[in-house]
């Protein structure tokens, strides 16, 4: 078994296991091909493993579309893996969420919606409102730009995993507003299942994989906006901060979908994929 990274590993456990006369599984979240050139030029032989491969576990119902539809490959050897975390964590704090408070939780990136974000919050009127952004990266000096014209903007550089549950907890609602780039659109985002997790609603754009995946439902557990909006996530974001009660009955939502993205569910599709590989490349004997 493989995911779908790196440049040289793929290719090299696939032979390997070719050679070996060995089932071949592939684990994917791509719904997306990158247009670097090295992408474009590899393509070929990307498509010829998807075809080749005994079966594929997929991230959730995008990328399955996405292997069946615009790759060719039979949708009978395809099963989905929704993503998971481990809900105990963050489901042991109560929610909290009343204090206008918006949180980011990720890499300080182009694909994630970075400067979308910082433009829908310029507009954002709502009283009280805060928005606290937790991660580095690369945009960091943009942020930190915008927090010293705006003091609603926190940026936090970096907290520890155990401390990721009060975070949410306190927030009044989780945001990822993600972007496709050249090279990058959003596989899933785990913290999206974290927030839900914590009993928090998520504002996410319609290029993050846990929206396109099934987990967040718009109106539901969460609000999906159209990437590259950001008079839309504006919108999305006033919505919730100014009705609490939205908020938190869609929070209370958010934790009972969350629960049916398990590891025990992953781990069921991942013993099945297995098998119609063995099944398959028997066949091939």
């Amino acid at each position: 078994m493989k995911s779908l990274n790196g440049r040289l590993m793929l290719p090299l456990t696939y032979a390997t296991s070719r050679v070996r006369g060995l089932p071949f599984v592939l684990w994917t979240g791509m719904w997306y091909h990158p247009q670097s050139r090295f992408h474009r030029l590899s393509l070929p032989l990307t498509e010829a493993i998807y075809r080749d491969a005994g079966a594929i576990v997929a991230y959730g119902e995008h990328v399955r579309r996405f292997v069946v539809e615009t790759r060719g490959v039979e949708p009978d050897k395809v099963f989905v893996a929704g993503q998971a975390v481990e809900p105990e964590r963050f489901a042991a704090l109560p929610a909290n969420g009343d204090a206008g408070r918006v949180l980011f939780v990720g890499q300080l990136k182009e694909y994630k919606g970075v400067a979308e974000l910082l433009a829908a919050w310029s507009r954002v009127e709502a009283p009280g409102a805060r928005l606290r952004m937790v991660g580095n990266g690369p945009l960091e000096h943009a942020v930190r730009d915008a927090a010293a014209r705006d003091p609603r903007i926190e940026l936090v550089d970096y907290v520890p995993q155990e401390e990721l549950p009060r975070e949410l907890a306190g927030a009044r609602c989780l945001v990822l507003p993600s972007v496709t780039t050249r090279i990058d659109r959003e596989p899933w985002g785990l913290v999206v299942n974290e927030g839900m997790h914590a009993g928090r609603p998520v504002v996410v754009s319609d290029a993050v994989g846990a929206a396109a995946g099934g987990l967040v439902q718009h109106g539901r557990n969460g609000l999906v906006v159209r990437e590259k909006d950001p008079s839309a996530l504006r919108d999305a974001l006033e919505l919730l901060l100014r009705d609490p009660q939205r908020a938190n009955r869609m929070g209370e939502q958010a934790r009972v979908d969350a629960a049916a993205f398990s590891h025990d569910r992953m781990a069921d599709a991942f013993e099945a994929a297995v098998a119609h590989a063995v099944r398959s490349s028997a066949a091939r004997a």
